[in-house]
């Protein structure tokens, strides 16, 4: 789990960098688009490529043995699915892994215990707004667009404007606020948390938290919830200057407000102040209403969701008939063994290997379809050598050298009855799937292991392997 946790974030790591680098060439560009690009990065922290994969190779039992497939790029394949070592680790003698991991969990607890809390404590209203001022929210509302049902309340608990509540969103007012600003100014603040709202920040500001919390240990996504937050008070600020509100009202509006008072941020309580405030203030008096807002293509977002979520389903889909051992056709392209008339094939529930796959059936030892030569021919001693498939163990060596490593989670069958054989030097289990000399299947009545001797059953010292 450990390995497969650090391919996850190397994977996650890479692509956070595109990102970096894409929003880098579109820093001219609107800050809702950013802000998206980023949100997308931290979501592939929790949709690891593995599991798409395994989703796609389900979904493509679901269908006909004869659904539409395409060859998958081995390099591809590879970067995308993990197959854990064979070989167990030293450190898992040792409990290294599990004790990583019992860290990684209680830090997990600890920052969800401390978050939660303050995510859903009460900011206990202490008033509701005149007629006056409900008419002014209501109109700025239907300036914005906003068809959510939003309340605008005063509070004496709060040191700024929020945007508190996820279900039910409401604007919070400190108590006092509106004496100290101007309409325009109190309007614009005001339109900028509704902005919030328009866009659901504080939901994207918990999920963003929520992942953060999960990966604690991992300062790049603490570096890009940050980033987050500024894309998304920019985001904000443009839609409050598109929306009619004066550049210079806003930003005497939000520099009494952090006069005002000043405050911490809550993941998921969006407010007016922080996020570099003297940027934001230069940004924002560069903002132009009559100006067009650059936004990148849609194609540019789609690519990146296609590569977080679909490319890993697709290539788990695609790449299903594999999954049981269907022949694969590098062999003959890597090695330097001229071709013969008649390839060399192994069988194993009926399927054809070519010579050097290696099969990794569950916890059962690793076996390598081998070219073995046939005994002379007495009556011909001149006659050319021959040679049959046959299954052999592996070492680590050979298993370096092998063309291919078909991996089988539960391969057909799960256990053999035998059968007499229907071929010469072949076994047979009941259902009449067949295997070749030398291949190990679990016996169907008995603690032990069955091997193919020469068209014979027999038993070996190996137990049988119990599948999960």
């Amino acid at each position: 789990m450990t390995l497969a946790l650090g391919r996850h974030l190397l994977q996650s790591t890479l692509f956070a960098l595109i990102v970096g680098l894409l929003a880098l060439c579109l820093r001219r560009r609107g800050a809702a688009t950013r802000h998206m690009m980023w949100l997308i990065a931290v979501a592939k922290f929790v949709l690891p490529a593995t599991l798409l994969s395994l989703l796609g190779s389900s979904l493509a039992e679901l269908l006909p043995s004869n659904h539409i497939s395409a060859s998958v790029p081995a390099v591809l394949s590879r970067w995308i699915t993990f197959q854990a070592i064979s070989e167990p680790s030293k450190l898992t003698n040792i409990g290294g892994p599990d004790l990583l991991i019992l860290i990684w969990l209680l830090g997990c607890a600890v920052m969800f215990i401390v978050w939660l809390p303050r995510l859903w404590a009460s900011l206990n209203p202490s008033g509701s707004p005149e007629g006056p001022q409900q008419e002014s929210f209501l109109r700025l509302k239907q300036r914005i667009g906003l068809r959510r049902e939003v309340k605008l309340r005063f509070s004496d608990s709060v040191g700024e404007p929020v945007l508190a509540g996820l279900r039910k969103p409401t604007v919070m007012i400190p108590t006092g606020l509106s004496g100290s600003l101007s309409s325009a100014e109190l309007e614009s603040v005001i339109l900028h948390e509704l902005a919030h709202a328009e866009r659901r920040d504080n939901w994207t500001a918990a999920f963003a938290h929520a992942v953060t919390c999960i990966f604690w240990f991992y300062p790049l996504l603490w570096w890009i919830e940050n980033r987050l937050h500024r894309e998304r008070e920019l985001a904000c600020d443009e839609m409050v200057v598109r929306y009619g509100a004066s550049p210079e009202d806003y930003v005497a509006g939000i520099l009494k407000v952090c006069r005002f008072q000043l405050s911490g941020d809550v993941a998921g309580i969006s407010g007016a102040c922080g996020s570099n405030l003297k940027n934001r203030m230069e940004a924002i008096m560069s903002f132009s209403a009559e100006r067009p807002l650059l936004r990148a293509p849609r194609a540019l977002l789609g690519s990146l969701v296609a590569a977080v979520a679909l490319v890993p389903l697709l290539v788990g889909f695609l790449a299903a008939p594999n999954s049981y051992g269907q022949a694969a056709k590098e062999g003959d392209q890597r090695t330097n063994r001229p071709k013969a008339e008649n390839p060399i094939t192994c069988l194993r529930a009926s399927v054809a290997y070519p010579e050097g796959t290696v099969i990794q059936e569950a916890d059962l030892p690793e076996q390598m379809c081998a070219r073995v030569l046939n005994s002379p021919d007495p009556k011909n001693p001149e006659a050319p050598p021959t040679y049959h498939g046959q299954w052999i163990r592996t070492s680590k060596a050979i298993r370096e050298r092998s063309l291919t490593v078909v991996h089988l989670t539960a391969p057909p069958p799960s256990s053999c009855s035998p059968k007499p054989p229907t071929q010469e030097d072949l076994c047979t289990c009941g259902d009449g799937v067949g295997f070749s000399h030398g291949a190990l299947v679990n016996s169907a009545k008995g603690p032990l292991q069955l091997r193919c001797d020469h068209g014979n059953w027999v038993q070996t010292a190996t137990p049988n392997v119990e599948r999960k």
